[in-house]
C-alpha cells in the first residue's frame, strides 16, 4: 500500500476504522477512503481474491454525496461537545448558520446530498422546537455578550428580558464588601472558551461586536450592557 501511495503522489495516510461511540468517526472514513481511493483500486485490483472489492463508480457517487453532507457538521462538532466550556449558547447561531448556509441545497449537489441535508436540518429543526429547550437557549444567547439578541425570533425579544429581570430580581443582591488580595497572591484568568468560524466550511458565527436590540425601546432595552453586576443594578433601580 505504502510503495502505491508514493508512485501515485499520495499522502501516506493509513485507513480509518469506524468507532460505534462516534459519530464523527464515520465521516473521516469515508473521507479518507475517498482520498485513497486511486490507491486502494490498484493494491486490491491486483489480488483476484481482493478485486471483487474494487468500489465502483457508483459507490464512490454515493461515498462523495454523504461526505459532501456530513463534512461540515464535523466541522462543529469538537466545538459544541467541549467539557471546559459553556456551548449551549453555541447552539441557536450554529442552527442558523446551517439552517442558512451550510445546509441549504446547492445547485452542484447530487441529489443524494439534498436529501441527506434536508433530513438533517429537519431532524435538528424537530429535536430543538420544544417550547422549553427555545427558552432555554433564548436565555443563554441573551446572557452571552457574544450574541446577546441577534438569534433570537424578534417577537420573543422583549419577552425574554423581562424574564431575565424578573429572575434577577429574584437572586439577593451582592454584597459591596470585596475581599482584599493576598499580598504574591496571582490573579488566575479561565482560558477562553473557543470561538466557532468556519472559514473551511464557507460560512461563520458572529462572535464579536455588540448587538442593538430591535423593536420598541422599554425600561428593559439597555439593562444587559456593561456586565452582570451593572445589569444587576439596573434592574433594581427598575423596580424601585
Amino acid at each position: 500500500m505504502s510503495e502505491v501511495q508514493a508512485e501515485l503522489g499520495l499522502p501516506t495516510h493509513q485507513l480509518i476504522t469506524e468507532s460505534p461511540t462516534r459519530w464523527g468517526s464515520r465521516q473521516r472514513m469515508i473521507e479518507r477512503f475517498l482520498e485513497q481511493e486511486k490507491a486502494l483500486v490498484r493494491v486490491l485490483g491486483s489480488d483476484k481474491k481482493s478485486r471483487h472489492l474494487v468500489p465502483t463508480w457508483q459507490d464512490l457517487d454515493v461515498l462523495e454525496s454523504i461526505n459532501k453532507a456530513v463534512k461540515p457538521l464535523q466541522e462543529f462538532n469538537d466545538a459544541l461537545s467541549g467539557a471546559s466550556h459553556v456551548s449551549v449558547s453555541y447552539i441557536k447561531p450554529v442552527l442558523h448558520l446551517f439552517k442558512t448556509s451550510l445546509l441549504q441545497p446547492e445547485e452542484e449537489d447530487a441529489e443524494l446530498t439534498k436529501t441527506i441535508k434536508g433530513k438533517i436540518m429537519r431532524y435538528l429543526d424537530d429535536k430543538y422546537s420544544d417550547p422549553v429547550k427555545d427558552e432555554l437557549l433564548d436565555m443563554s444567547s441573551l446572557v452571552d455578550p457574544r450574541f446577546r439578541t441577534t438569534y433570537i425570533d424578534p417577537d420573543k425579544v422583549e419577552p425574554v428580558k423581562k424574564r431575565a429581570v424578573a429572575e434577577m430580581m429574584s437572586l439577593p443582591a451582592p454584597a459591596n464588601n470585596s475581599t482584599p488580595q493576598q499580598p504574591g497572591t496571582a490573579v488566575q484568568h479561565s482560558p477562553e472558551s473557543p470561538s466557532l468560524s468556519s472559514d473551511k466550511t464557507g460560512g461563520s458565527v458572529r462572535t464579536t461586536g455588540e448587538v442593538t436590540p430591535s423593536g420598541s425601546a422599554s425600561s428593559v432595552s439597555g439593562i444587559f450592557d456593561g456586565g452582570p453586576e451593572k445589569a444587576f443594578s439596573r434592574a433594581r433601580r427598575l423596580s424601585q
